[in-house]
């Protein structure tokens, strides 16, 4: 048997359209339930795509940095990357983003629900 859940308003997508428009409404003193098929806020672009993929780009844009300085008389050894270790990071900076948006939600009481919403 299905739970029931009461609620004003639904938002699906746990994106940032959706968790913004969950907010909204909470500020404004609604009811709202926030359903995503992930168990993490943040939608795609948080959890695998923007972040992530920037979190990666600004290593390589350093690297690459440093290489132009080497025009200036500023030479750095060969890099040496560590995937495991640049992983790690990302995952880590994902974390504290996705740990924000949570807090984000508690102190709004925006209730939050894992799976998928259809009409």
């Amino acid at each position: 048997m299905a739970k029931k859940i009461k609620t004003e308003f639904v938002v699906i997508g746990a994106g940032p359209g959706g968790y913004t428009a969950a907010f909204r409404l909470a500020d404004l003193g609604k009811n709202v339930l926030l359903i995503d098929r992930d168990p993490t806020l943040g939608g795609v672009c948080l959890n695998r795509g923007c972040i992530p993929s920037k979190a990666l780009l600004h290593v390589s844009k350093t690297m690459n940095e440093a290489k132009e300085l080497s025009k200036a008389g500023v030479i750095f050894g060969k890099p040496k990357i560590d995937l495991g270790a640049l992983r790690r990071q990302k995952d880590k900076t994902v974390k504290r983003l996705v740990m924000g948006l949570d807090q984000m939600a508690r102190a709004r009481k925006v209730k939050t629900l894992e799976g998928n919403a259809a009409f």
